[in-house]
């Protein structure tokens, strides 16, 4: 064994084996939480932003409502409320984080496999090839018609039922993804310095939020290539035949989740092997810093090594009655301390958890900031999973356009709102109290942004004659939002003549009317050459009718207020996460912080994250005003909505429960300033009992130290009853036991 004969001042030799060891851990240690980052962000990168970016090509592909498409999101937060805290109770306790971390992105890889399954089973049983000799002889006028739509209602029916397969992907996403929040972040805590730990989680939050951006952005880019290799000459994206390639943002995260897989599998063989020999370097390190003064009986334990190498059980004894003064050891990490007694059962736990949560359900301050938490859970998952439609059916914008205003959005709100609301926690060091106030501020603006959602676009009126009016409300009488057609009044010959399939939703526009009509076959057309239609029966000679609808006014500036407001409320949802986390912290007692936050959390998906996509999900759907029977009875599909109620609809959501979420903080704000003088009252109270008990009859506390250390270092010592936490019954001032308030005591 090499050695070097440098020292390190104190005349101990290190070896150099040691030191390339260390060097090698820190490395491995580097590229750990670099992988942990890159599965952080392709989670979140798929169910974050792609299954939210997809949503409108569900819905036009397998025959899906906003209803159904919301559930398919809520699917994966009802199964994380019971797979987060499972996985991360037994992998808390596996030691083996970094295994369970790897299993679980062999998992997530095979929900993202699940997910593409739909496109292999449509290409094989789903819709009828789009051949254009197929779809002229549905579309076009003609007299000997002797297919519908119907006759391939039995495929349209099984493409309806694919839903449940992305049921099934998202219920096995959530498991393959809860040791993400969990595991994950506990294992950078383990990895990094408690200095370092903070950044280091910091950074992996922000790459989550940022892999949300990404995966809008790509899944855009995906949807602009058509869903199968072959593409008939005639389709574009302006036929609404069209799907996008939805399917390979999925493939991708697949193969990329198999990747991270295999690396972290070797990388937790490596620190599997290098176990025992690292067991030697810790120990190695210990007997160069400890140094154990056998004549003052004084040990002094350098912290860094002795919370990996400690593993010994510490026995404490208290005596009030003798006066001694014993030597002292200074320790500079908290000292357990364990009773020995028998083990607790599990009832008493559970009881236990029982008074916690009856404590924090009476701590106003604590729910005040929960249930806005809740309310803002259940408006930020409805808007992020239904904005990009509201955009693409408002704006008439193509899917990819829409997921990338809502990657845009969604990636420079969590970018730049979450650190300034970082920063202004620290610049002004806010307490509790001043960020209650600072978020309900935030959000009382932020829910009049809301209201500017109510601009909206007039949608063209589609000339038809089967248009299913739904629900029937005030707005269905606006005559300024739904002018009648005369064509629709009066059913001309020709049309009956044609026997048009009312099942069939291919919009055409009369250039000479400026009318929309729900299919070509409504105006009598018999040929289709190059997107335009002619020898039309129902209009003059020499008219043309183009595939698609009729061009709308021009409502840009519309879209770029929409866009602006939506940023705007986005970014002032993350700018309050810090300082809600704040309220959180200091509204309960620093032990039961983690149990604080475990709560929240449960409670937020429970009633935010769960219902929140199936609510706004069935509001919109309420605003439909043509829904098409494309299964031929069996399954309706919206295709037309009321972009006015819409945008009311959405805009009145949005303001109530943002009001709701500042009314909450309000109410946590006040019991703040409620509580505050009946708080400082209360411990100068106790303050004062604590001295005038307590002092007269007891001036130093020793205590005994007992641990698997060298006997040389086994020593007791003694503090001052300043440093000592007294605690009393509620009866009788008698004292019950002490514990130290810090680890570095004085003589």
């Amino acid at each position: 064994m090499n050695r070097n004969d440098d020292d390190d001042g104190d005349g101990t030799t290190i070896d150099s084996s040691i030191t390339k060891s260390i060097n090698s851990i820190c490395r491995s240690t580097k590229i750990i939480f670099l992988l942990i980052c890159l599965c952080n962000m392709i989670q979140n990168a798929i169910v974050g932003g792609a299954n939210n970016a997809i949503m409108t090509t569900l819905e036009s592909g397998f025959y899906m409502t906003s209803t159904e498409t919301g559930l398919f999101q809520s699917v994966y937060e009802l199964v994380a409320i019971f797979t987060y805290p499972i996985i991360g109770y037994f992998g808390d306790r596996s030691g083996r984080k970094i295994r369970w971390i790897a299993i679980s992105m062999g998992i997530l890889a095979s929900g993202f496999l699940v997910m593409s399954f739909p496109h292999l089973l449509e290409s094989k049983r789903g819709k009828p090839p789009l051949d254009s000799h197929f779809v002229d002889h549905l579309t076009l006028c003609n007299k000997n018609r002797t297919i519908s739509v119907c006759s391939f209602s039995n495929n349209l029916k099984f493409l309806s039922q694919l839903k449940y397969v992305f049921y099934l992907s998202n219920f096995i996403n959530a498991c393959g993804s809860a040791a993400l929040p969990t595991l994950a972040v506990t294992l950078i805590e383990d990895l990094f310095s408690q200095e370092l730990a903070p950044i280091a989680q910091g950074i992996y939050y922000a790459v989550g939020g940022i892999g949300i951006g990404l995966g809008f952005l790509a899944t855009s880019q995906f949807l602009k290539v058509y869903t199968y290799i072959k593409k008939p000459v005639w389709l574009t994206p302006n036929y609404s035949e069209w799907v996008g390639a939805w399917w390979l943002v999925y493939a991708l995260g697949t193969c990329l989740s198999l990747i991270i897989c295999v690396l972290l599998c070797l990388f937790d063989i490596r620190r599997c092997h290098h176990y025992f020999s690292s067991k030697k370097i810790k120990q190695s390190l210990i007997n160069s810093t400890c140094i154990v003064n056998t004549t003052t009986t004084t040990a002094i334990i350098d912290e860094s090594h002795l919370s990996h190498t400690s593993s010994s059980i510490t026995n404490l004894s208290l005596s009030i009655n003798g006066i001694q003064n014993e030597s002292l050891l200074i320790i500079e990490q908290p000292i357990p301390i364990i009773i020995n007694n028998e083990s607790i059962k599990f009832k008493d736990i559970f009881f236990d958890i029982l008074f916690l949560i009856k404590h924090l359900i009476f701590n106003l301050r604590y729910m005040g900031i929960t249930c806005c938490a809740v309310i803002e859970a259940l408006l930020i998952k409805g808007y992020l999973a239904f904005l990009s439609k509201h955009i693409e059916y408002q704006f008439r914008t193509t899917s990819s356009h829409s997921s990338v205003y809502m990657g845009i959005i969604s990636l420079f709100s969590v970018i730049f709102g979450t650190p300034l609301g970082a920063y202004f926690v620290k610049k002004f060091d806010m307490n509790g109290r001043q960020c209650a106030k600072f978020c309900c501020i935030i959000l009382a603006i932020s829910s009049v942004i809301f209201l500017g959602l109510m601009l909206h676009c007039r949608e063209p009126t589609i000339g038809t004659t089967h248009s299913m009016p739904v629900i029937s409300t005030a707005f269905d009488t606006d005559f300024f939002d739904e002018p009648l057609i005369e064509a629709d009044r009066n059913e001309s010959p020709c049309k009956r003549k044609c026997k048009c399939d009312m099942n069939i939703y291919q919009p055409v526009c009369d250039l000479a009317n400026q009318e929309t009509y729900q299919n070509p076959c409504l105006l009598g057309c018999r040929k289709i050459l190059k997107g335009k239609y002619a020898n039309c029966l129902c209009l003059p000679e020499n008219s043309t009718v183009i595939v698609g609808r009729c061009k709308e006014r021009k409502c840009t500036i519309n879209l770029v207020i929409t866009l602006c407001g939506a940023f705007i409320v986005i970014f002032m949802s993350c700018c309050v996460i810090i300082p809600a986390l704040k309220c959180i912290f200091d509204s309960v007692e620093l032990t039961h912080r983690a149990f604080s936050l475990g709560f929240k959390s449960t409670i937020t998906k429970l009633f935010g994250y769960l219902p929140g996509t199936i609510l706004f999900g069935t509001i919109i759907d309420r605003t439909c005003k043509t829904w098409i029977r494309e299964t031929c009875g069996y399954k309706y599909q919206c295709k037309h909505y009321n972009n006015k109620r819409m945008a009311i609809s959405l805009a009145l959501l949005g303001f109530g429960f943002r009001s709701l979420s500042a009314l909450f903080c309000g109410i946590s704000w006040h019991a703040y300033v409620k509580m505050l003088d009946k708080t400082e009252k209360n411990k100068s109270q106790i303050i004062t009992t604590t001295t005038t008990t307590t002092l007269s009859t007891i001036t130093t506390v020793s205590i005994r130290i007992v641990q698997m250390v060298p006997k040389q270092i086994q020593t007791s010592y003694s503090c001052q009853p300043k440093d000592v936490e007294w605690i009393f019954t509620k009866e009788k001032f008698d004292i019950l036991q002490a514990r130290p308030k810090t680890t570095i005591f004085s003589i």
